[in-house]
């Protein structure tokens, strides 16, 4: 008797256990293409959003809500304190390739206060569908199963029928879980973390298609596809919060002997800070890859591109092969926003190279078979495009090309102490900046090695909550902001050169 008043006391306690979790992780499919888990509760309260038990907006987060409430993560933190989320659970988004692109899981506190604001902010009703409490609006079904909440982007336009079908058999967990994958497993329950990915590689380009800056990127800067269609077997990260900075380790796995491995092994050269005496302070991204130029221009990806860039009108005869192949070290492109024209950007590009003075005199002479003679001053070669000059020179052997539309006063990259290390100890990185009231914010993302990354979010302010400052930062980078006009839908490379040696005319 005493064996079986045991028995039915542990029956109890795990049924109320499972009851107060949801068990969301057991609903992500087997196949799901990627997940991410995400604990609410340790980010609310990192950032200070957790006020006698309910979340809040602090008045600077809040501002940078209101200044750009077109962000789909402001709408999120904007509607937060009315959703009625259950924050001591864990949510979770994940990716397949079925009905759904991608599916949100949360659990609810308040399912009645979740749905008012749902509809409000969607404009929509919920309504009894396949038993289901749906609201299906655009491409995205809101559901609503007892305390958890679904929301999924569906792949194709269906009818709602079909799309509820789909989230009535992920709620119900009739599929396998993904989490017996002892892999996966172990990603998601890393308690460290506030936020823990995994993303198979194969499905690594189809969830990163689906993303407007991706394939901006991708489309202005196509060499990342190198990279994002290798034979990758998973990529996974984790990301731990604290009021003193944020900090990110991504792990790349893939065997030794993969095509990824080799072209990496056979690409990449030695990283360098020196790179940053060309580069202006005042850049708000800073992307480097360091390369060996030789081996690069082999690549067939690379001969692909060269083919197209030399089908481009005149600017197509310049040998762009012969430069990339005496680039020895870091590629390293510098983005900052114009502030004088709206969805302009100013640019600044240096790299190491075996012969800069060389490279220098093949533009040159380029440029003056064009009838396009420069302006030659200190050093530098000086031209004008549009309301840009563009000066070309080089320093302590660094060899760049700086498009900015005023005269430089600022100092260089160089003269930051983290940035500069950040540089000297990565292969492929990016530094980013960004300005919120007196207080800087600064990320850093790179590998330390082919199957190692690290990253970083810190500020200027060492009193800051660098937290809070992450979402304030993600909160002001508006739709399309980080590379042009997301509206634009000319993708070809022709395009964006073409013509351009019509606009370059010498200084007068």
């Amino acid at each position: 008797m005493r064996c079986l008043k045991g028995l039915a006391i542990a029956a109890m306690v795990l049924l109320m256990a499972a009851c107060s979790e949801n068990n969301l992780e057991k609903m992500v499919p087997a196949d799901a293409t990627g997940v991410v888990s995400i604990d609410v509760q340790e980010i609310l309260k990192q950032a200070g959003m957790i006020d006698d038990g309910k979340i809040v907006l602090p008045a600077s987060l809040q501002q940078a809500i209101d200044d750009n409430d077109s962000s789909p993560l402001c709408v999120l933190l904007s509607d937060l304190p009315q959703l009625g989320l259950e924050t001591g659970d864990k949510a979770y988004l994940f990716y397949t390739v079925k009905t759904f692109g991608r599916v949100i899981l949360a659990s609810l506190d308040e399912p009645d206060k979740a749905r008012k604001t749902l509809a409000m902010r969607a404009g929509g009703d919920f309504e009894k569908v396949e038993g289901l409490d749906c609201m299906y609006v655009g491409d995205n079904l809101y559901a609503i199963d007892g305390k958890v909440l679904l929301v999924g982007t569906v792949n194709k336009a269906m009818d709602v029928n079909r799309a509820a079908r789909a989230a009535k058999g992920i709620l119900a967990k009739t599929s396998t879980s993904i989490i017996e994958n002892k892999t996966v497993k172990e990603v998601l329950h890393n308690d460290d973390a506030a936020i823990n990915a995994w993303l198979q590689g194969k499905g690594l380009k189809t969830i990163l298609g689906k993303s407007e800056v991706y394939r901006e990127l991708s489309r202005k800067m196509p060499l990342i596809e190198i990279f994002t269609e290798s034979d990758i077997d998973a990529i996974t990260c984790s990301i731990e919060m604290d009021k003193e900075g944020v900090n990110m380790d991504t792990r790349i796995l893939a065997a030794d002997g993969s095509e990824y491995a080799h072209l990496l092994n056979s690409t990449l050269g030695a990283p360098s800070g020196d790179v940053l005496k060309a580069i202006p302070n005042s850049m708000d991204y800073i992307f480097t890859l360091s390369v060996k130029g030789e081996n690069f221009v082999r690549l067939k990806q690379i001969q692909q591109l060269l083919g197209m860039f030399g089908k481009i009108p005149y600017i197509g005869r310049i040998d762009l092969a012969s430069i990339l192949a005496t680039v020895d070290g870091p590629f390293t492109i510098g983005l900052a926003r114009d502030p004088h024209l709206e969805g302009e950007w100013n640019m600044v590009l240096a790299t190491r190279s075996t012969d800069p003075d060389g490279v220098v005199a093949k533009i040159s002479a380029f440029a003056n078979s064009m009838g396009q003679a420069p302006e030659i001053y200190e050093g530098e070669y000086i031209y004008q495009y549009e309301n840009k000059m563009i000066r070309i020179g080089v320093v302590d052997g660094i060899l760049y090309m700086k498009m900015l539309d005023y005269e430089q006063t600022e100092g260089y990259a160089y003269e930051m102490q983290p940035v500069r290390d950040f540089f000297n100890g990565t292969q492929i990185g990016i530094f980013a900046q960004t300005h919120n009231d007196s207080v800087n914010g600064y990320f850093d993302f790179g590998l330390q090695d082919i199957f190692n990354g690290k990253g970083h979010f810190y500020t200027s302010d060492s009193k800051a909550n660098a937290t809070l400052e992450l979402l304030r930062s993600l909160c002001s980078i508006k739709t399309g902001d980080a590379f042009g006009n997301e509206d634009s839908d000319d993708s070809s490379m022709s395009s964006l050169v073409s013509g351009a040696i019509d606009k370059l005319q010498p200084m007068e």
